[in-house]
């Protein structure tokens, strides 16, 4: 069966809806267990949508150079200089954890949130005029159960 990029908008959206959810509810003061639970969402949102902003190849995944008019390649300093720790240290139960010298504190969450953010706007600029009004639709559905965050 063929893949269709437009079968895959509402995955996309929601990833992302979900990043910044979360990526928000890291910068508001939740308690112990809420806090983990965001930061956790956030930083596997994260990983999933700097894929799909990459100029990876993986055939069963999708990415951003299939919905844009140019092939979009990502530009994330700051995921890129966490993202390792991030796998090793909080995605897996992995032994770098016991070996780890450098603590996660969550600082640069909001950082990252912001350079998504960035990212996924000149993502939306780019998209085939096709494929804007199925991510403006998707995204406004979201916008609905998530009134009181800026998607």
């Amino acid at each position: 069966m063929a893949y269709n990029p437009k079968d895959g908008i509402k995955h996309i959206v929601h990833d992302y809806v979900y990043l910044v959810v979360s990526g928000t509810d890291t910068q508001r003061p939740l308690k112990n267990p809420f806090n983990h639970y965001a930061e956790r969402t956030f930083l596997t949102h994260c990983r999933a949508v700097a894929k799909f902003l990459s100029a990876e190849n993986d055939a069963r995944d999708m990415y951003a150079r299939d919905f844009t008019k140019t092939p979009f390649e990502r530009k994330l300093p700051i995921w890129d200089k966490w993202s390792m720790h991030i796998d090793q240290h909080l995605m897996h139960l992995s032994k770098s954890r016991v070996e780890n010298t450098v603590p996660w504190t969550g600082e640069p969450n909001k950082c990252m949130l912001e350079e998504f953010k960035a990212v996924w706007a000149a993502f939306l600029g780019e998209l085939k005029s096709e494929m804007k009004p199925l991510f403006t639709e998707a995204m406004k559905e979201h916008q609905k159960a998530f009134k009181d965050y800026l998607l």
